[in-house]
């Protein structure tokens, strides 16, 4: 509090012991201490940040029940406190700076009473202590109530509104129902109101929240398009039909001007009775002729196919489908655009950060383009570690280093949206495990981070872990492995190989050690695509060109444009061509960024940065890299019991980073880390692919194959080195001689190598 003046501190100080007291805006900290979007960039004082976050179970409950007596309740509060201190103590281990935090107050409390409301904070006032930043996910998803029929001044719809809501009426119809939205606002409010009695600061006003989501994976127009709005109460279908009646009257005048762009209307449609259908949608609607008239039947019929239960978009012309997508993204993007003015009236840090208006989906332009009109952009992708195919030559594993570089499983999601003068934030990504040849995923992700100059990446899932401070060791637990066919092993927590990798790579992020592609071409799609019925199936956005947008994000980097102002699309600069035939096996995103698919290797080349990732035999025995850095001798022993050990000592698969932590180059640098990791496995884990069962996940102990290697560098003369094991016990410590040279043992059970300069 030594930055504020007097008045600020004291105000501080009496609103951080009065609940429900909250800062007067003149006493809040300055705008410096915010995040903010400056140049398209989240910024702090002017200056740029990176955030590397975690998401998951924290913080840890207390556990308290009402019937403890006094002295139970203060134990369980300060194991508690305690669990929360050592939860961020190793976000910071592992390297993380940021959270995106689904826990949040629910209510008011007295500090230090141990209840949800009080440990949430105090996890929050632990983390601001540390320089963390939150983002705040999906925070207008409050369901509304019956008392909330009162938000809207309409006594005469009050009952049919109630008798909607009982049959089902949160959801989607948020969008367009004006009571639904006003009780979401209603809760954006009371979050942003919470005073956190550990820091003094409503959450709407505190600094330490960077960024606020409006919803999470709401993927609406996927949802509408499919019909799910067919399935809600009368009221409000029925509202949502008025709302497109009165977009088609304002959109063509009359029924006439209607017809002449949609050719012919259905039986029964009329624009001024409002019974024109919601169509055509994916999903398709009852195709029914009878009472049409006999000579517009017959006209209907030739342009039609004969035996169809449901009209689809073959019916129509495209016209009517591109004007229910357009009517959907209309209403939708009004919504977002008054939840975000709202949003930005209820505080200080509500309003300098930035808005997210939802999370996902990757390839659907509607979706898109909502994110286009929000603050900053955010999208996630997901890979598996394991093929079913048998016939891979590495069943059940895969290596994604020996593939033309991709995150996604089918169409891309999270390489391509980047859109200029945003932030573009990558709000969940993660490996499936099991996965042999993880160690590569994080440099995966980093290379793709630089190349398209990412702002943020949230990593999924930090694990619940209970007991943290009375545990011998809450690290060493079997790593957690998909069994079945769910994908819960989207896990990190108790994984040593791939959070060595993880923290390496989070360095080289939030320091912005690599350069991003120099000039990126730009695609921008034209309201044909935008409005496209074709986009309603899932994948059918972008027509032919889409295709080139994931090969051209890795060879030249990509900026993505929606603009309904004009009718086509249009590329600026290179592209990729999509065929495999066509892909070579070297691609250079940037001048210190090379993707090797024919030998498997990743390369990250830099003045701050020594790094690869992949079959490092196939490489020769030495790898140089510009810095002066070399890497030599590598040698990796497996243990005797260790699943799967096929290829790890012969080919020598790692993951090795060498790299700054306060983003100077290596020959400056006064801290740097140094990892390398190949594999590991649970004791007694096993592939099944059997009776609904992927995997037996295995035991302790963790079964590692430990690297051992020389790594050499001017650079690295002189300065001390630390061995840490994954408790973060120090292990071996030394100075490195004139030579440079550090040669890294299989024989310690060396997690992390941490480098200081004197």
């Amino acid at each position: 509090m030594r930055n504020l003046p007097v008045k600020a501190t004291l105000l501080l100080l009496l609103a951080a012991g009065l609940p429900g007291m909250a800062l007067s805006q003149s006493a809040l900290p300055p705008d410096d201490q915010y995040v903010m979007v400056q140049n398209g960039r989240l910024t702090v004082g002017g200056e740029r940040i990176r955030l590397w976050c975690a998401i998951g179970g924290f913080p840890n409950p207390s556990y308290i029940q009402a019937t403890d007596p006094a002295e139970e309740k203060k134990k369980k509060r300060d194991r508690a406190y305690r669990d929360a201190e050592a939860i961020i103590a190793r976000f910071i281990d592992l390297g993380f700076n940021g959270m995106r935090m689904w826990a949040r107050p629910n209510g008011n409390y007295v500090k230090g009473d141990g209840s949800e409301s009080d440990v949430v904070d105090y996890f929050v006032s632990v983390a601001k202590a540390k320089g963390f930043r939150i983002w705040v996910p999906s925070i207008s998803t409050t369901p509304a109530v019956d008392a909330d029929a009162k938000l809207v001044d309409d006594p005469a719809t009050e009952a049919a509104w109630k008798a909607g809501l009982a049959q089902g009426g949160n959801g989607i119809a948020r969008v367009w129902d004006a009571r639904l939205e006003k009780a979401q606002i209603q809760g954006m409010q009371k979050l942003a109101d919470h005073v956190n009695q550990h820091t003094g600061l409503r959450w709407g006003d505190d600094p330490v929240f960077g960024i606020w989501e409006l919803t999470n994976e709401e993927w609406w127009m996927m949802k509408m398009v499919g019909g799910e709005w067919q399935k809600l109460p009368a009221f409000f279908r029925e509202s949502l039909s008025r709302q497109w009646h009165e977009y088609l009257k304002q959109k063509y005048a009359s029924e006439s001007k209607l017809v002449t762009a949609w050719s012919f209307l259905l039986p029964g449609e009329n624009l001024d009775k409002g019974t024109i259908q919601i169509a055509p949608i994916a999903s398709g609607v009852a195709r029914d002729l009878s009472g049409m008239d006999p000579q517009a039947r017959l006209q209907v019929e030739a342009a039609m196919s004969s035996g169809k239960q449901k009209w689809t978009r073959d019916d129509f012309v495209r016209q009517r489908g591109a004007d229910v997508l357009e009517f959907f993204l209309q209403i939708q993007l009004a919504h977002k655009k008054r939840l975000q003015t709202a949003l930005k009236g209820m505080g200080k840090s509500t309003r300098l950060g930035p808005t997210v208006f939802d999370t996902g989906i990757g390839y659907e332009a509607q979706s898109q383009f909502i994110h286009q009109n929000a603050d900053a952009v955010a999208h996630d992708a997901y890979i598996t570690g394991f093929t079913a195919d048998n016939k891979n030559p590495r069943y059940p594993w895969f290596a994604g280093v020996e593939e033309w570089p991709k995150i996604s499983q089918d169409v891309p999601w999270l390489e391509h949206n980047r859109v200029e003068g945003k932030p573009y934030l990558c709000y969940e990504t993660q490996i499936m495990q099991p996965a042999k040849y993880r160690a590569e995923f994080p440099l995966r992700i980093l290379a793709l981070a630089a190349i398209q100059d990412w702002d943020a990446i949230c990593w999924h899932y930090w694990g619940s872990v209970g007991d943290i401070t009375t545990s011998p060791n809450p690290w060493d637990r079997p790593m957690d492995n998909t069994t079945g066919w769910h994908p819960q092993g989207y896990h990190y927590t108790y994984d040593a190989v791939q959070n060595a990798m993880m923290r390496a790579a989070a360095h080289m992020f939030r320091g912005g050690l690599l350069k991003p592609a120099p000039t990126p071409t730009k695609f921008i799609f034209g309201k044909k695509s935008l409005y496209d019925p074709a986009s309603m199936d899932y994948g059918g956005s972008y027509g032919a060109i889409g295709r080139r947008l994931l090969p051209t994000t890795y060879k030249h980097g990509v900026r993505m444009l929606i603009d309904p102002t004009r009718e086509d699309d249009a590329v600026e600069g290179p592209t990729q061509d999509p065929l495999g035939n066509a892909l070579p096996n070297i691609v250079k995103s940037t001048e210190q960024i090379t993707w090797d698919v024919g030998r498997g290797g990743l390369k990250m080349d830099a003045p701050g940065a020594a790094a690869f990732t992949g079959f490092f035999s196939r490489f020769g025995e030495k790898m140089v890299f510009s810095s002066g850095v070399t890497l030599s001798d590598v040698k990796i022993t497996v243990p005797a019991k260790m699943p799967y050990p096929e290829g790890v000592a012969q080919e020598r698969y790692i993951g090795f980073v060498l790299c700054s932590e306060d983003g100077l180059p290596l020959a400056l640098t006064k801290r740097a880390t140094l990892a390398i990791k190949s594999t590991s496995f649970n004791t007694g884990f096993k592939m099944l692919w059997k009776d609904g069962n992927l995997s037996e996940g295995g035991t302790l102990p963790v079964l590692e194959a430990q690297v051992a290697a020389t790594v050499r560098g001017k650079a690295l003369a002189g300065m001390r080195y630390a061995y840490f094991d994954w408790s973060m016990k120090r292990i071996g410590s030394g100075t490195i001689g004139s030579d440079g040279v550090i040669k890294i043992p299989s024989t310690l059970p060396i997690w992390i190598i941490e480098l200081t300069r004197p």
